[in-house]
């Protein structure tokens, strides 16, 4: 806008010049100048001349000045921004054989714009250069420089937790996690990685008490979560104190806990891995009396030696709404064939593979088609399966 509006401060001075400028070359006026060394005489025109000289002569002046002082200063940004152009085409560079694969040369063209503002994008691609070639030092520097700019500073955290993990070195993404601030511990990227943290770290009360934070956070991610830490949590207890302590732990527990999918799960899976299975499969029934959850009827893959059929007769209630439902099939027919329901299990397994061709649910029913000496036929479902 400035340049703009001095243009035409410029077009205006000169379209005055043009016009006025011969009445002022006739005019017998003049100014007298009085020095030490002496008078000048000068007329109007010469004196309209002089002033615009002295004035450009200034005006180039300043920006002479200016221009040294940038230089001595340290800027770069000089000579019509040549320079400017030079750090878009190293970071441009680096980015493109970043893509291609020439590491080198993007390391090389990255380093050369390390301290320019690029909103920290240099830093992360030339941190990711450094790791591909093997500097995790180097890159864990750069991480570390990249997390003090706002655009970039979730992007750094995340890649050096990351870098801890595949080192298995989760104590210290731990630590790492726990010295952030609130703003981005609350981020759900960081909040995944510190629960995956939790997990391989067998932090499971830990985890268990922050669920209830990051419940809202994890959305349909958090029965998953659910389930991974009180599983920890049962085994733990299994194993120390038994089946029975566990559930009188399960029973201790508030009414709201025991209705969680996740909670569910695990409990039932640690009572199935203690050979449970009644115990099992009527929790598995009554926590599911109004709709099927995925997370729950899968586990009635595992059952076996129960001595009521509850969750058969679930089952294939649910199908009567549904009866297309491949995954519930397909469950029906392993619960059956665990159970020595040969023909409910051939029943469901053959409906499941026309709807969808499973190889779990092929070999299931080429075993099935062996254990009754169809030869013929088993042998023909195997050889599908290997398709």
């Amino acid at each position: 806008m400035k340049k703009i509006v001095l243009l035409l401060l410029i077009i205006a001075i000169v379209i005055t010049g043009l016009a006025l400028g011969p009445a002022f070359v006739d005019y017998d006026g003049y100014f007298l100048i009085a020095l030490e060394s002496g008078t000048y005489q000068l007329s109007i025109f010469g004196f309209v001349v002089a002033l615009v000289t002295l004035f450009l002569v200034l005006w180039l002046s300043i920006l002479i000045i200016k221009k040294i002082i940038d230089v001595l200063a340290g800027s770069q940004d000089w000579l019509f921004g040549f320079s400017r152009r030079r750090k878009q085409k190293a970071f441009t560079q680096g980015l493109i054989s970043l893509a291609e694969g020439n590491v080198e040369k993007a390391q090389k063209s990255l380093n050369k714009i390390v301290g320019e503002d690029f909103d920290g994008l240099n830093l992360l691609a030339l941190a990711e250069a450094e790791t591909q070639l093997g500097n995790k030092n180097r890159a864990r520097e750069i991480w570390i420089s990249a997390a003090q700019i706002p655009e970039t500073a979730l992007a750094a955290h995340l890649s050096i937790c990351k870098d801890f993990i595949l080192e298995n070195k989760c104590e210290q993404a731990l630590t790492y996690i726990n010295g952030l601030d609130d703003k981005i511990q609350d981020e759900i990227a960081i909040i995944k990685l510190w629960a995956r943290c939790l997990d391989e770290t067998s932090k499971y009360s830990v985890l268990k008490q922050k669920l209830p934070k990051w419940k809202k956070v994890l959305g349909k991610d958090y029965d998953y979560w659910s389930l991974i830490a009180s599983k920890g949590e049962f085994a733990e207890v299994a194993s120390k104190d038994g089946a029975n302590q566990l559930k009188r732990m399960w029973q201790s527990l508030p009414r709201s806990t025991r209705k969680e999918p996740g909670q569910i799960a695990a409990y039932a899976q640690q009572l199935i891995d203690q050979g449970m299975h009644e115990d099992a499969q009527i929790v598995l029934v009554e926590s599911q009396k109004s709709t099927p959850n995925p997370l729950l009827y899968g586990l009635y893959r595992q059952l076996k030696n129960v001595q009521t059929n509850k969750a058969i007769k679930q089952l294939e209630s649910w199908l009567k709404h549904d009866d297309k439902n491949v995954d519930m099939l397909s469950t029906l027919g392993q619960l059956a064939y665990n159970l020595d329901d040969n023909l409910l299990a051939e029943k469901a397994l053959s409906k499941a593979i026309k709807l969808s061709n499973e190889k779990r649910d092929v070999l299931l029913l080429a075993q099935i088609k062996e254990a009754q000496k169809d030869n013929i036929h088993a042998l023909e479902l195997y050889k599908k399966s290997a398709l």
